[in-house]
Parts: C-alpha cells; sequence; structure tokens
C-alpha cells in the first residue's frame, strides 16, 4: 500500500500562505515567502509508519512548499496513494478537506483525518473521511494501517475508549528524509536568531488553560511527558551530523522546562557531550524557573527563553485559568536576573481572552512597555485570543452567542477578532491590539542599541564609487547604517531600494541621492522587477549593504540572491549588534565582523 502523510495546503483559495501551528492556533498571511513550523507530530506519524509497517510511506509538506490546491494534487497524484493521512486546523480545514476529497476522487484513497479539528467535529468530518481519529493519533493511524479491526482500536470515531499518552521515548526520530528539517530554518520563525532546527525535548503541558489547543484537545487531560535526556542528545547529535551548517535548535514543545530535575539533567547531558557551543530558543513556563535553572540554561548555550506571559491582569489570568503561570512579580525577578546573565526573553501575549477587560488589556500594553524600559523583553508575540473550537473558551462563547461568526478563516489569532463580548466589544479588543503593536518599533530600537559606525571605520576599500543599501530591516537600523557609511566613505554616493510603502520614510534621510522602490512584497529574487533590476545593474555599484534584523542574517538568502544578480563587487551585511559581516566570506557570517 502507498500512504501519502501529508501537512495541510500552503496556500488558500484566497491566496493566503498558512502557517499552520500543530498544538496552537495556525495563522495565515498574504506573505507567501512567509515561514512554516515543522509539523512535528505529523513528523514523528511519519517516521513510526516507516519504522513499523511495510507501506511505502511519503511525506508532503504543502506549508514548506507553499503549494496551492492543484499544486499540491498534482505533487501527490503522481503517488497515487491508497491513504493519505492528514493533520488539520480548523483555520485550514476547507483547503484540506477539498485537497482530500480530490484524491479520493482521482484514487480512491481512503482517507485518515486527524488533529484539532477532526477531534472536535469527528461527526462533520466522517461524513467524507474513511477514519477520523481523536487526540494523540500516532499510534492510532498505525493501528490503522497495520489492519487492526477498527471497533478494537481506541481513539478512532466512533469508539471514544481513548488511549493512554504514548510513550515519547519509544518515538523515532521525527521525519527528516522526505522533506529536510533544515528547511524548516530558512527562514526559520522570525524570532529565531540563528539558523536552527526545531526540535521537542518534551510532549504536552501539566496546565489546561481555557484557550489552549494542547491541554483541551490534543489530549483527554493535562499532562507532561519529557523525553530522557540521552533520547535528546541523541537526536541533537544525530541533527549535527547531518546538518553542520545548523547553528542552533528552537525547543517549541509547550513547556521546555516542565519541571526543575529535567532542565537540569538535559542542559548538564548537553554540556557534558560538548553541545553546549549550539544556540538554544526555548519555549518555557516560568513556574519551575528560578534562578539555578536559568543559569544552567545559560551554561548550556541557551541564549532565547520565551515565555507564555499572555496578560497583566488578574481577572483575565482568572479567566482563562492560567494558574501558577500567572505571577508577576515571580515573572519581572526571573527575567531581572536572566538579562544580567546574558538571556534574552520572548514574551507572548494575548488580547480579548476569556476574562479580560478593557483595563485588563490596557494594563498588559502598559506591562509590555514597562518591560522594554527596563531592557527585559527582547522580542515579543502578540495574539488575538480566538477560541479554538473544542476550548473551553470556544463552548462558553458559542453558548454565551458572543462568537461574531463560525467562518473558520477568521479563526486565525492574527487577523480577527471573532468574540463580541458586549462588556468588551471586538472592536475595543481589537484597538488595544493595535495599540500594542506600536510597541514593536520601540522593542526593535532597544535592541538595535549597537551602532555599526565603530565597525565601518576598521574596513579599508579601495573603492570610490556607488553604494547600494537594501532597506530589509528597520529604519531605525537602516538610517544608522546609512549615516554610518555616509562617514566612512565620505562623498561616495549613496542609494537605497525597498519597498514602495517606505519610500517617504527613506527620503527623510538626506543622506541618500537615490531611492528605488519595488512595490510591496518582500525581497524576492524571482518576483524582483526586471526593469529596475536593469536599471540598477546599469549604476555599477562598487558596495551593497544589507541590513540584518537579527544575528546570522537567517531569511536573508532572497535580499543575498538579488545583490548577486546586480553584479555588486563588494557585499557587506550588517546584524542586530552592529557588527559588519563580509559576504565574500559566507563561513565567517554571523561569527566574526570584519577587520
Amino acid at each position: 500500500m502507498k500512504v501519502a502523510v501529508c501537512n495541510s495546503v500552503g496556500i488558500d483559495i484566497d491566496g493566503n500562505a498558512m502557517i499552520h501551528s500543530p498544538s496552537r492556533w495556525t495563522n495565515s498571511s498574504k506573505d507567501l515567502n512567509i515561514f512554516t513550523y515543522y509539523p512535528w507530530q505529523l513528523a514523528y506519524c511519519s517516521s513510526m509508519l516507516k519504522r513499523d509497517t511495510d507501506h511505502e510511506v511519503r511525506f508532503f509538506d504543502g506549508c514548506l512548499d507553499k503549494l496551492d490546491h492543484d499544486a499540491f494534487v498534482e505533487k501527490v497524484s503522481e503517488m497515487a496513494p491508497d491513504y493519505l493521512v492528514m493533520d488539520s486546523a480548523t483555520r485550514t480545514i476547507a483547503a484540506d478537506s477539498r485537497f482530500a476529497k480530490e484524491l479520493k476522487k482521482r484514487f480512491g484513497t481512503k482517507l485518515i483525518l486527524c488533529g484539532p479539528h477532526a477531534t472536535t467535529f469527528p461527526e462533520e468530518v466522517s461524513e467524507y473521511a474513511d477514519y477520523v481519529v481523536l487526540r494523540e493519533y500516532e499510534l492510532v493511524v498505525r493501528d490503522i494501517l497495520q489492519g487492526k479491526n477498527r471497533n478494537d482500536i481506541p481513539g478512532l470515531f466512533p469508539n471514544l475508549n481513548l488511549r493512554s499518552p504514548l510513550d515519547v521515548n519509544d518515538l523515532p526520530l521525527p521525519e527528516d528524509d522526505d522533506v529536510s528539517r533544515l528547511r524548516y530554518g530558512m527562514p526559520g520563525e522570525p524570532s529565531s536568531e540563528y539558523l536552527e532546527i526545531q526540535a521537542y525535548a518534551s510532549r504536552g503541558c501539566p496546565l489546561s488553560c481555557t484557550f489552549c489547543v494542547c491541554g483541551n484537545i490534543s489530549y483527554s487531560r493535562p499532562n507532561w511527558r519529557p523525553r530522557d535526556p540521552e533520547n535528546v542528545i541523541h537526536e541533537l547529535q544525530t541533527l549535527r551530523a547531518k546538518y553542520p551548517q545548523m547553528e542552533g535548535i528552537f525547543f517549541d514543545e509547550e513547556v521546555h522546562n516542565g519541571s526543575k530535575k529535567y532542565i537540569i539533567d538535559l542542559t548538564k547531558a548537553i554540556r557534558d557531550n560538548g553541545l553546549d557551543d549550539l544556540k538554544y530558543d526555548v519555549m518555557c513556563g516560568q513556574w519551575p524557573m528560578d534562578e539555578e535553572v536559568l543559569d544552567h540554561m545559560k551554561a548550556a548555550g541557551y541564549y532565547m527563553v520565551r515565555l507564555g506571559i499572555e496578560t497583566a491582569g488578574e481577572h483575565a489570568a482568572r479567566g482563562m485559568e492560567l494558574m501558577k503561570k500567572f505571577n508577576i512579580k515571580k515573572l519581572k525577578q526571573l527575567m531581572e536576573y536572566g538579562t544580567r546573565i546574558g538571556l534574552k526573553f520572548y514574551g507572548t501575549f494575548t488580547f480579548g481572552g476569556e476574562g479580560s477587560t478593557d483595563e485588563c488589556d490596557k494594563k498588559t500594553v502598559r506591562f509590555i512597555r514597562e518591560l522594554l524600559d527596563n531592557g527585559l523583553l527582547w522580542r515579543f508575540q502578540l495574539s488575538i485570543s480566538t477560541p479554538q473550537p473544542g476550548t473551553p473558551f470556544y463552548n462558553r462563547m458559542l453558548k454565551k452567542g458572543y462568537l461574531r461568526n463560525l467562518d473558520w478563516k477568521h479563526f486565525d489569532g492574527g487577523n480577527h477578532c471573532v468574540v463580541d463580548n458586549p462588556e468588551y466589544p471586538a472592536e475595543k479588543v481589537m484597538a488595544n491590539f493595535r495599540e500594542a503593536e506600536t510597541l514593536y518599533e520601540m522593542g526593535f530600537n532597544q535592541r538595535y542599541s549597537a551602532t555599526a559606525k565603530d565597525n565601518f571605520s576598521s574596513i579599508n576599500l579601495d573603492r570610490n564609487g556607488e553604494i547600494l543599501v537594501f532597506r530589509s530591516s528597520r529604519m531605525k537600523q537602516f538610517n544608522d547604517i546609512v549615516n554610518s557609511l555616509s562617514e566612512r566613505f565620505g562623498s561616495a554616493p549613496i542609494s537605497a531600494v525597498g519597498q514602495t510603502a517606505v519610500e517617504k520614510e527613506l527620503a527623510q534621510n538626506k543622506r541618500l541621492r537615490d531611492i528605488h522602490t519595488y512595490g510591496s512584497r518582500p525581497f524576492n529574487s524571482s518576483e524582483f522587477p526586471e526593469p529596475l533590476l536593469e536599471s540598477l545593474q546599469k549604476r555599477s555599484y562598487e558596495i551593497g549593504v544589507i541590513p540584518y534584523n537579527n544575528i546570522s542574517g537567517n531569511g536573508y538568502a532572497e535580499v543575498k540572491a538579488i545583490a548577486k544578480r546586480l553584479g555588486i563587487p563588494k557585499l557587506l551585511a550588517v546584524n542586530v549588534e552592529g557588527k559588519v559581516f563580509d559576504l565574500d566570506n559566507p563561513g565567517d557570517c554571523g561569527r566574526s565582523h570584519l577587520k
């Protein structure tokens, strides 16, 4: 039998790129170059089927390859699968069900649908799917494909006899053959500052916040299951041997540090095995954390600690049932200590959550500002708290009649507010959310406190020709680079190229001689306008400069490709710390600045 294991369709019918998050709410974007998350549970399922069955199993990811319906159908049709396994979120179900039905029509493919939407609406999904799997699904899918009697398979709808959570140490390493795990880091999640591979040292969560997919849908009860440190070390060693260019690991599970003993044992194992030279970016909870834990993290190479802060309002915290996750006093103490020892903190905040009020969310905005003012918050993420079907939040909002609509395309957590509570209307939620968004610039300016001026002063180039600066980062950094170049190279003409939307801002810098704009999309070599490309090629620029909004330049391949097409002989980059890199020597990029 031929089995296609498929992540979601990458581009929906409206031209939105899917950012499918397996255990949280899935988002979407008009930016077709946007990153995508590694579909970890589906990837584990794929590798388990390859290990434990004799079927021909292939993994496909429409999100990673940015495939729309037609392109994804054609790609998977080359296999003509007998079975299709898909993990669908509510946001993706329309595109995914259309895709699945087309394969069934063409090849008689039997459809195995998994994930949060199938778990919440099994009757609906069973109208077209041959098998609907509830909650954690790897073992259920394996039972199906090993030919077991469907009535004897716990977790297969309509059998409501759910199986216990699996032993995470019995899992093979997740899928890394049909797709490369490294590709998910190119570009990776935007706040990851290095070329990082997503990995998972644990599964589940000991809490059950009312909005959470993991604690309410993926598992029948709160749970947290860590992998043995030796198991994790084996994976890190395997990844490092396969991908020597890998710079770090993004541990993106729900709670990386579910217990103090575990995180100390894991960080010690990382050091003992010489893996502390990698950079570790981790999702954590503050309640199992103290100064000793932070010391161990720092010593093991951890550089960014992500915390689900959610809110600064006590009423909202009670409504969302954050429990011990909510402790503002302890949170600030931890962030102060961690910042002193060189760790960076990333916070996630939600607006309009269950129990939130206008004052709660305004308090959250003030708290973000306070953390930024005190240099404690390196990066942050904002979400509109969206009641995913199957969560207590959704069930109560539906019962109260507070759901503005049931258009699943709006259940994305980033573009729409679907809850309209008369005591805290959607319009006010969005106003507070937009107010918080204005702090992004403030946060970036805090990170970009270094200047490139001194680093440019150490560069000696026997050229006095024109310089082209790509507007590939925020204006503060861009202007600092332009001003530093002007001071270093005197009368050398400096031009800029960027999106049309920032033309007026670029014009405010009087050290720019020319400004070239190309449209509204991010830099993309294949889509860069040919007339502008030809015009810039004729200018014969001697130096090209690319600002990085991160440390290592991960995610800037398209900008570099455009610069190469322009034939610029000397390419430099400047990272968020103000360090300057010679891109003619890419092996040095992100490691040492130009002398």
